[in-house]
């Protein structure tokens, strides 16, 4: 379901295109900026035009990255525009070094081809601009410039060799062929910290606090990459089964609220699993216990509570694999289910406190 905070647009091969409800503030701050620069309502819409028209192209650049990475069975779940650029939320990597560079060379590949391709129009097509009406002129050639230069500006931008841009997956990927994932990984967010210190030693010097936003954007990203290349490798070859939860709070759907309410003032637990005969129904945050609590409704069964129903994933699947479906649920556990019956919840908590115990002493405040 797409998020609350963003408005759905389309859908192409199973990806949803859509807004952040920060995009529109974009549009208001080029209109506002252009109305006062004095410019007439017309050309105001031109410049909100173009802007759009950029956009187009990164969710161009977008799929480029997500249809590739469909090609080698990465599904993408959906492609959202911030004011700031466009992020496809891909599943997962492909950690095969030749397949990751082909998903993070694909976009940059589309921002080339569509400059090429408008460049090369707009040659040939200028005699045709030149004989139009002065006013289409503006338009015409103004629109192709502003194409050709965009998806060039993106194009570059996107190379720099650092986390998040494709730059620094290429680079990655360029890496792992001669090392381990994590290494290279490590090697990279190392280079894309330096780069970022770079935007922001010339933020200071020029008083550009774009490229200060733009530094503290890349040091995010190297460390997120960082850290969740490392989780991968620390969970290499673990199974399920040795990171569940095997004890957890749950009552059967015709428990009334009140029971479920006094049991959740002695346990720690954050959901109430609701089970019958060892199979699982449901998850039901406690938040929800308490709103029901609050509404008058204690004599109300649990079973009637609105709740989550993840799929269930077997105690010998990869966790790897396994925290796909942790990630699509965002804080609800995961059900682990044996022969029809629930045996264990997987948690990120439980992974995170698995990795913790796992690694070596120091490790943990190495950055």
């Amino acid at each position: 379901m797409p998020r609350a905070s963003a408005w759905s647009l389309f859908a192409f091969k199973g990806i949803r295109v859509q807004l952040h409800w920060t995009f529109p503030l974009l549009i208001v701050w080029v209109a506002g900026t252009a109305v006062m620069e004095g410019m007439r309502p017309a050309l105001v819409a031109q410049q909100v035009a173009y802007v759009l028209v950029l956009f187009a192209c990164v969710v161009l650049h977008e799929f480029g990255h997500a249809l590739t990475a469909l090609r080698y069975g990465v599904r993408t779940r959906s492609i959202t525009l911030y004011p700031i650029g466009g992020v496809a939320s891909l599943e997962r990597i492909p950690e095969k070094p030749a397949q990751e560079l082909a998903v993070a060379l694909a976009g940059p590949a589309v921002n080339l081809v569509i400059a090429l391709v408008v460049g090369t129009a707009l040659w040939i097509g200028g005699r045709a601009i030149i004989l139009a009406e002065p006013e289409q002129q503006v338009g015409l050639g103004a629109l192709a410039a502003v194409v050709v230069a965009g998806n060039l500006g993106l194009l570059l931008f996107n190379m720099i060799p650092a986390f998040p841009m494709d730059g620094g997956r290429v680079l990655r990927a360029l890496l792992a062929l001669r090392m381990d994932r994590v290494r290279a990984t490590r090697i990279a967010a190392v280079l894309g910290r330096f780069i970022a210190f770079g935007f922001i030693a010339a933020a200071v010097y020029w008083k550009q606090p774009v490229l200060g936003l733009i530094g503290l954007f890349v040091i995010m990203g190297a460390s997120a990459e960082k850290r969740m290349v490392e989780t991968q490798g620390a969970l290499r070859g673990v199974r399920v089964r040795d990171v569940m939860r095997t004890r957890f709070w749950t009552l059967p759907p015709t428990a009334m609220v009140q029971q479920a309410a006094e049991e959740l003032l002695t346990g720690g637990d954050h959901h109430l699993v609701v089970a019958e005969d060892d199979r699982f129904l449901r998850v039901v945050p406690r938040t929800v216990i308490i709103e029901a609590v609050q509404a008058g409704r204690a004599g109300d069964a649990v079973g009637a509570l609105q709740g989550h129903a993840p799929a269930p994933v077997a105690p010998d699947a990869v966790v790897n694999e396994a925290m796909l479906k942790l990630q699509e649920g965002a804080e609800v556990p995961v059900p682990v289910v044996e022969a029809g019956r629930l045996i264990g919840l997987l948690e990120m908590d439980n992974l995170s406190e698995f990795i913790a115990l796992r690694a070596p002493k120091g490790s943990a405040s190495a950055q």
